[in-house]
């Protein structure tokens, strides 16, 4: 009898590690499209353009690995890393996207590491996910361009809090500690940190979300990921506010946003002369309608003229906004195969740069999706 019950606690020991063992998945996401079309750039009434006939990869070929495990305690812990990888139309490097562990409980889930974080991933509601970015995607929409300063951002060093649902209501935090190397490291008058704070709300076919980015010391910089390649300024504070709002009809998806951005403590020679502050407000809708076998939709999204201040004095500086628009349809070829097609423009003003210039795009893709 004894020996039978030792045999069965071993045998219950050796399976305890089973019952709670981790898991690991990993996943492709592959997503390429053609892409036609044009972009003219207009200087001093001189037009220039070039055409676009292209592979577009889009940044939009990934590999995820995801590990997920239960601690004895009941703790969650979750790592995940995401790396793009070399596209099929040129050859590339493989570059980590995101890469963060977490931990969940009672008190909901706290995550270290790099991510993009909700102030620009509550901004991705087009279909195509923001990845092909050149007409109305809402993310293409969040900088500044007298200033530079781009709201779509990956940021390093940062630690995140999402809490638990609470009757439909969530709250979200991030602190985001500002780069440890690089152009963008910390000098003896500039030590970039920055935040965000979010709260939302989800009950049946509605959701409401409202948040708020705010960066300090942070460097200008129009290229698509600033977080770690520009000088930091002493004193310059960027910031941002944004309200989603979503309801399923049935028949038709709704998706419409508002948001506000603001750069200031800034010396930058724009247009009408050196400014200290720029600010600009933008707005996007994205209706889907189901349809046999897929979904079409359509796109607006748009920046109003910025405010610049010069001299202590705030006023609008002329043509300096942005407008988009596109129409296109996904089909479902599968569930983890899509095929899709999408025509779209974008123009901005003459001064919605520094450089006193109009561009305007007009493109289509026909492409597809991938995700196993």
């Amino acid at each position: 009898m004894k020996k039978a019950l030792v045999a069965a606690a071993v045998a219950g020991a050796l399976a305890a590690p089973t019952a709670m063992a981790a898991d690991l998945s990993i996943n492709m996401e592959w997503g390429q499209a053609l892409r036609f079309g044009e972009t003219t750039t207009t200087t001093a009434g001189v037009d220039s353009t070039v055409d676009i006939q292209e592979v577009a990869d889009a940044g939009r070929n990934r590999l995820k690995f995801n590990f997920t495990e239960t601690l004895d305690n009941g703790i969650g812990v979750h790592a995940y890393m995401v790396f793009n990888t070399a596209g099929t139309s040129n050859a590339g490097a493989v570059s980590i996207r995101n890469a963060f562990v977490g931990f969940s409980g009672e008190f909901g889930s706290v995550s270290i590491g790099t991510n993009e974080h909700f102030f620009e991933t509550d901004l991705l509601t087009d279909p195509l996910f923001g990845d092909y970015g050149a007409t109305a995607d809402k993310i293409q929409h969040i900088q500044l361009g007298q200033s530079g300063f781009n709201f779509t951002r990956r940021d390093s060093e940062s630690v995140w809090w999402t809490s638990k649902d609470m009757n439909g209501f969530k709250l979200r935090a991030a602190y985001i500690m500002g780069p440890a190397s690089g152009d963008g490291a910390p000098t003896a008058g500039a030590d970039q940190d920055g935040n965000q704070i979010g709260l939302s709300y989800a009950s049946g076919p509605l959701f409401v979300g409202v948040n708020q980015a705010t960066y300090n010391d942070y460097g200008l910089n129009t290229a698509a990921i600033p977080s770690e390649s520009a000088v930091p300024i002493a004193g310059s504070e960027a910031k941002a506010t944004s309200l989603r709002v979503d309801y399923d009809l049935g028949f038709a998806h709704v998706q419409a946003a508002v948001w506000n951005m603001e750069h200031q403590g800034i010396s930058v020679a724009g247009t009408g002369g050196t400014f200290t502050s720029v600010e600009a407000s933008g707005q996007g809708v994205n209706i889907e309608v189901p349809m046999a076998g897929g979904k079409a939709f359509a796109s607006m999204s748009s920046i109003g003229d910025q405010d610049s201040t010069i001299a202590g004095v705030t006023s609008a500086v002329t043509d300096s906004g942005k407008d988009s628009w596109d129409v296109g349809y996904i089909h479902d070829m599968s569930a983890q195969t899509y095929m899709f097609v999408r025509y779209g423009s974008s123009e901005t003003g003459l001064n919605f740069t520094t450089t006193a210039n109009t561009t305007e795009t007009n493109e289509l893709l026909v492409g597809w999706l991938l995700n196993y």
